[in-house]
């Protein structure tokens, strides 16, 4: 897989989303304690509000499939689907700060990563907009 064939915004989409894929199915976004030993640890697709948790996982990985599918792959694929990119990384954003809106309580290291992989992703989305001529 060559990464210089690929647009500035197409790189973001595609390293930013992978990482937060990973960021969203392992690490723990959420860790209660339960005594001196004991923790229980949630990661973003789990409870507590797992649903904006699967809907950003879900769109993240949309964006990154739209990448790969017109960038390495034979397939035909819609390139005015570009055009979605901003949109949908704004939405992943919304998504978990919508999750972390609702319940702050125990928070742990991947609701910090994640967020930050957001906002690039956001911008990754942003930036292929711009390059393909949908944003100004």
């Amino acid at each position: 897989m060559d990464l210089s064939r690929l647009d500035r915004g197409e790189r973001t989409v595609l390293l930013a989303g992978a990482a937060l894929l990973v960021d969203l199915f392992v690490f723990p976004w959420h860790r209660y304690p339960f005594g001196v030993f004991a923790d229980a640890t949630r990661t973003a697709i789990q409870t507590p509000h797992s649903l904006q948790g699967t809907l950003a996982f879900l769109v993240a990985v949309a964006m990154v499939a739209q990448v790969v599918m017109t960038r390495f792959t034979n397939q035909k694929v819609n390139p005015q689907l570009a055009r979605l990119q901003p949109v949908a990384g704004m939405a992943v954003v919304a998504l978990l700060a919508w999750k972390l809106a609702i319940d702050t309580s125990y928070l742990s290291v991947g609701c910090y990563l994640g967020m930050g992989l957001a906002v690039v992703l956001a911008y990754g989305g942003v930036t292929m907009g711009r390059e393909s001529g949908t944003l100004r």
